[in-house]
């Protein structure tokens, strides 16, 4: 027998073992439920000889409280020993765990993301959506010779709204090969399942293009059409790659690079500049941060120009 099969044996028996539990936790369930259903008998006839006061009465009810907990209890443990954890190799991470209400009920439906320390949704980790027992799985897997970063990453809950349910102040941190458990427990719930809400600055462009758009308006927030809109990189390499257009009516304008058509522009990855130039190429607005061509982003510009200067303002987003 190879390593790999002991290591198999091992799964299994771990398996096994998961499935004895539940088993030996649902039979618990079922005596502690006739217990229950006694009790209740016997609170009803000692109610009708001696009324809701009497101190033997007060105790059933004391019982009966504490009884109905331990089976939340039992239920959430007989849940937990049913999760199958999915299996994951070494250049994967994963986390995963339940989302309970305040009875200890898996709440369906609900979104589990990961964001960084300032609040910003990591989409290439992906999302999970809970199923009926509440249990949420994400996991990241790094491509060849990728090293994962000591970056801190926050598990938060959203409902169909988008809404922040509960995020987590404990971090956590990608360690391939390695797989975290967190139980979460909330109030509120959604009934749902959407991916989270992007950021304002944080939207997808179609796989394997890059998207350059915006509009641009006067004083009087009017779209101003007819202008150039071009990209240049600092070393004007790409130039004539990057090419120009001009902004409609409404002063929108749109540029779209495909890795299909641009290979050499994504592998380089230069850092470029937009430039907006009205007639006989006077210079109108030259952006001031530079943007990287990145494949699956789209970069977003809203500038306003005045008639008697150069340039006035730009608000640009990642999208």
């Amino acid at each position: 027998m190879d390593i790999e099969d002991i290591l198999r044996s091992i799964e299994d028996t771990f398996d096994t073992v998961d499935d004895e539990r539940a088993r030996g936790l649902e039979r618990v369930k079922t005596i502690q439920d006739t217990k229950n259903e006694s009790l209740a008998r016997e609170r009803v006839r000692l109610t009708k000889k001696y009324g809701e006061d009497h101190p033997r009465v007060q105790k059933i009810d004391s019982r009966l409280t504490y009884n109905q907990s331990l089976l939340k209890d039992l239920a959430v443990e007989i849940n937990r020993s049913k999760v199958e954890v999915p299996a994951i190799d070494g250049n994967t991470w994963m986390v995963h765990g339940r989302v309970l209400d305040k009875t200890r009920t898996g709440i369906m439906g609900l979104t589990l993301s990961l964001f960084d320390e300032k609040g910003k949704w990591i989409r290439e980790m992906g999302y999970s959506c809970t199923d009926e027992r509440g249990y949420f799985a994400i996991t990241y897997s790094a491509k060849e010779d990728e090293k994962s970063e000591a970056q801190r990453l926050f598990l938060a809950v959203t409902d169909k709204e988008h809404r922040v349910l509960h995020r987590e102040r404990e971090p956590l941190y990608v360690r391939l090969g390695w797989i975290d458990y967190r139980e979460i427990v909330i109030d509120d719930q959604g009934d749902v399942c959407p991916p989270p809400e992007p950021d304002k600055d944080e939207k997808p462009a179609p796989p394997g293009s890059w998207i350059v758009r915006g509009r641009v308006t006067d004083e009087k927030k009017q779209g101003v059409g007819g202008l150039t809109i071009s990209l240049y990189d600092e070393e004007h390499v790409f130039d004539n790659v990057l090419g120009t257009t001009l902004t409609d009516d409404n002063g929108e304008f749109k540029l779209t690079y495909s890795t299909e058509k641009f290979g050499d522009l994504f592998e380089k990855k230069p850092e470029v500049y937009l430039r907006v130039t009205g007639k006989r190429r006077k210079m109108l607005y030259t952006s001031d941060k530079a943007v990287r061509c990145r494949p699956g982003r789209e970069e977003v510009f809203s500038i306003k120009i005045t008639s008697g200067s150069e340039r006035e303002e730009s608000d640009r987003s990642t999208q």
